[in-house]
């Protein structure tokens, strides 16, 4: 019986990690096309105020430039999978897993939530949101193993 709960726990943990994983490509498909969407809206509400710039304006060209290295969040994605596949690596070995999975699991949420802080784009959020459930779904859960 305790056999087979640890495997149902197991194989919850693997789907979970999998549900973080398809979040995470979410946001890396989404997260170039941000500064794009951010320069229509940014030409737009100068049409709208009746300020016509020119694309290859200079200011307008900083603008988007420095929104566009606000808003990267590579570095954080590819920390992120890093974390994830430590994770699916530890749930694979033998021995305590605990203290290790907390450790990664808090700093999967720190990145999570430097993402959303970064990413203006709701989309991003939306997956931000996903993750930070799931995360929390796992903690609990691994609260219940120890």
């Amino acid at each position: 019986m305790l056999f087979r709960s640890g495997e149902a726990l197991l194989v919850d943990f693997i789907r979970r990690t999998e549900n973080l994983h398809r979040q995470v490509e979410v946001i890396a498909a989404r997260a170039p096309q941000v500064p794009a969407g951010y320069r229509g809206q940014l030409m737009k509400r100068l049409r709208e105020a009746g300020l016509e710039l020119d694309l290859d304006d200079e200011r307008v060209l900083r603008e988007i430039a420095l929104f566009a290295d606000r808003c990267d969040v590579s570095e954080e994605i590819t920390r992120l999978r890093s974390h994830l596949e430590q994770f699916a690596g530890l749930l694979r070995s033998d021995g305590e897993i605990g203290r290790k999975a907390e450790f990664l699991l808090q700093e999967i949420g720190r990145e999570v939530n430097t993402i959303g802080s970064k990413a203006n784009d709701l989309a991003i959020a939306r997956a931000v949101i996903e993750l930070k459930n799931e995360v929390e779904r796992v903690r609990e859960q691994m609260a219940n193993v120890e």
